[in-house]
């Protein structure tokens, strides 16, 4: 496979493209391959019964029978959109994993922004490995989640790069980019880069860029509902929050930490 100067990790299926979708566009616009690399994309096995809060959420998604494949769909509509490349690995999502007594640990809303179980601690050490043999071009750069609202699922992916990271013995450094929307509440962006020392990048966006991310993010047509009430209050969200990073011209931010 030939290699990508771009790799970026998006928890679920459509967190790359909130956060990153402007700075994707430009790079693929520059001719740069790039890819996508969804971890939690797998669908829950069959048998596996789910948590009435999963059930929940299906049902406010619109496609409670086969929610993970419409979702997989929209990820390649937006992605196409995007001009990048799509990998969905073979772990599901939070809200469909379960411990080895059968244990829902993620059943709640709560759940969610709390701590990773330490049932999942072989889960991060195997995220890491896979993510040292990504097929990165020298020189490139692997792109992660900064984990911002702390979502253990973006919990797990931060610490599996930082892992991956000290395993690649300085091959490369991550570059963390801020989990949109929650990175709209800058005391929680503070909270996640946390003591560390941490070298800041402002990227700006063309409005073509920008336009692009706006229309990417709305191929995610099931996910919308969490975050805003249709397209158009998203659109001036995903606007306002760039042009707040660029300080009145759009921008998106990332951050590279200066040491492991």
């Amino acid at each position: 496979m030939k290699p990508y100067p771009h790799i970026y990790l998006s928890p679920h299926l459509d967190d790359g493209v909130l956060s990153c979708g402007g700075r994707i566009w430009q790079q693929a616009q520059a001719g740069e391959r790039v890819l996508v690399v969804t971890v939690f994309a797998s669908a829950p096995p069959l048998d596996a019964p789910l948590s009435p809060f999963a059930q929940e959420l299906h049902a406010r998604w619109e496609h409670p029978d086969d929610a993970i494949t419409r979702r997989r769909d929209e990820d390649l509509a937006a992605l196409a959109r995007l001009g990048a490349e799509a990998a969905h690995w073979p772990y599901a999502d939070c809200i469909y994993r379960q411990t080895s007594d059968g244990c829902h640990p993620y059943a709640s809303e709560e759940a969610l922004w709390g701590e990773v179980h330490p049932a999942e601690k072989s889960l991060v050490t195997e995220l890491a490995t896979r993510i040292t043999a990504l097929p990165l071009a020298p020189g490139g750069a692997i792109y992660a989640p900064l984990g911002v609202g702390r979502h253990v699922d973006h919990q797990i992916v931060r610490q599996a790069a930082s892992d991956a990271w000290a395993l690649a013995m300085a091959e490369w450094t991550p570059t963390y980019y801020e989990d949109f929307p929650y990175a709209e509440d800058w005391p929680e962006v503070q909270a996640a880069l946390g003591e560390g020392r941490w070298q800041v990048e402002k990227v700006p966006l063309s409005e073509e860029s920008l336009v692009a991310r706006v229309e990417a993010v709305a191929c995610y047509r099931s996910q919308l509902s969490t975050f805003w009430a249709g397209a158009a209050e998203m659109a001036a969200a995903v606007r306002a929050f760039a042009e707040q990073v660029g300080d009145g011209e759009p921008a998106e931010r990332y951050w590279k930490p200066t040491s492991p």
